[in-house]
């Protein structure tokens, strides 16, 4: 297993989130809108690494929680660019959709596959659901809460790399969490010329 195995689980979890309508069935499935905690366990990361997700239809904002820096990725898949933020710098990059991207868009496109019921546990006195999963990753587990059919932990098959899922919050985001910020420096990868931004509306995008 490599380090970012357990963060490309979490990945792959937050895009079956917002896709599910080709899973019928799926308890989730309804769940385009939400925010969560995510705890990242795994090989190469010591302590394990934190981030805040905001989820909000086709546009997603990731925020790496850490004591020296703070490090925030903004998807618009309905812009097709992604917003890199330096908070501590002031900086924003502008980086445009690849053609990998546009044609499988990480928010709308799923890469699960073969979800098998595996009967319910206990995690951490809740109640679960637990499912088998299947990805490009390999095969993984997934638990979610059988009361209110929360995501609680994705956990790869041998059990080194483990996301647990807090705070899970369904319901609208507040849409200034995935605009530009005021006072920003503002670097268009697709033009390669700095500019400032004055107000929250997003960038021309070129044609």
């Amino acid at each position: 297993m490599f380090p970012q195995f357990a963060c490309m689980l979490s990945m792959q979890l937050l895009f079956l989130l917002l896709c599910l309508k080709t899973f019928g069935g799926i308890p989730f499935k309804e769940d385009t809108q939400f925010s969560v905690l995510q705890i990242i366990h795994g090989a190469g990361y010591y302590p394990p690494r934190k981030q805040r997700v905001f989820v909000d239809d086709k546009k997603m904002r990731l925020e790496l929680l850490e004591e020296e820096k703070e490090n925030v990725m903004i998807y618009r898949s309905d812009l097709g660019v992604i917003y890199s933020l330096l908070p501590n710098r002031k900086l924003c990059f502008i980086i445009p959709y690849s053609q990998e991207l546009k044609e499988k868009d990480p928010i709308s496109s799923n890469t699960l596959s073969n979800i098998t019921p595996k009967g319910t546990e206990i995690l951490n006195e809740i109640v679960c659901d637990k499912f088998e999963v299947v990805g490009s990753f390999g095969k993984a587990f997934l638990w979610m809460s059988k009361e209110n059919r929360s995501p609680l932990r994705l956990s790869s098959e041998d059990g080194k790399n483990v996301v647990d899922w807090m705070n899970y919050q369904k319901g609208p985001q507040s849409p200034e969490l995935f605009e530009l910020p005021k006072d920003y420096q503002i670097i268009d990868m697709s033009k390669n010329m700095p500019k400032k931004s004055t107000s929250f509306p997003p960038p021309n995008l070129p044609h």
